[in-house]
């Protein structure tokens, strides 16, 4: 054997990837110098136009990729039947239930009450999440989370609705419940949350003087469910003043919610 062949070998190898390295590694730190600049750029244009970030931006550490949401069919054998007097289902696409006892939520301690409740009375209620009142219908809409994250149903009525008398007390409440996986597919870069703000300003929808009041990731639905079977997009939701955006976290498209 050639020992001073194999040792050139060798030494070329290693010399080529020190050098494949040692270019990762600029290309690396040059993205990151690149990332710095953009973030500082829009901070300065924020700057510049008095606009206010009245929140912590948070920081997501996910994959870019769509969740698919199959609903399951509920049966009276998957609630808990303390305090349950009447269970009704449709189609087992939803079930209805009916408190033996009204639940009483005071608006001083609504949510440590709602997460008793949730816990208590609801099948996997540690899954749902707050979602709006309506005050007129009495009527508290609730949405199932992904890994912690809301996923909104853009329907009439989110996965969980309670229903309450007119001493804020939960009488009754309606159910369907999703199992979710995520969607095979080469998986995406996630627009960071100052990144959605960016595009809300290139995109005019962010003006002088207003006011971000809130910037939170989750997942939507915008398509009518084909059978039993939503699918759900990864979105900043940003709410400017009284306004409330949605930005998608690869494509960077908008759409205002309110």
């Amino acid at each position: 054997m050639d020992w001073s062949r194999t040792k050139t070998i060798f030494i070329v190898t290693f010399l080529m990837l020190n050098i494949f390295l040692t270019w990762q590694l600029i290309e690396t730190n040059n993205a990151n110098k690149l990332s710095m600049i953009a973030e500082a750029t829009t901070q300065e244009t924020l700057n510049q136009y008095n606009i206010t970030i009245d929140v912590e931006l948070p920081k997501e550490d996910v994959t870019g990729l769509h969740i698919m949401g199959k609903n399951v069919p509920l049966t009276d054998e998957a609630i808990p039947f303390l305090g349950i007097q009447e269970v009704a289902s449709d189609d087992d696409q939803f079930i209805e239930v009916v408190l033996d006892e009204p639940f009483q939520i005071s608006q001083d301690n609504f949510f440590v009450q709602l997460s008793t409740f949730l816990s208590t009375y609801v099948f996997e209620g540690e899954e749902y999440r707050y979602g709006h009142y309506d005050e007129l219908e009495r009527r508290i809409f609730l949405y199932q989370t992904f890994e912690d994250k809301i996923a909104y149903t853009l329907d009439d009525e989110p996965p969980l609705v309670l229903q309450l008398d007119d001493q804020q007390q939960i009488i009754s409440y309606k159910q369907s419940y999703f199992e979710f996986e995520e969607l095979q597919g080469r998986e995406r870069e996630i627009l960071s949350s100052l990144k959605a703000i960016e595009v809300l300003l290139n995109d005019q929808l962010i003006g002088m003087n207003d006011t971000i009041t809130n910037v939170e990731f989750g997942y939507y639905s915008f398509f009518s469910p084909q059978g039993n079977v939503q699918v759900f997009a990864p979105m900043w939701r940003v709410s400017v003043d009284n306004e409330t955006f949605l930005v998608n976290a690869i494509e960077g498209a908008v759409q205002q919610l309110s």
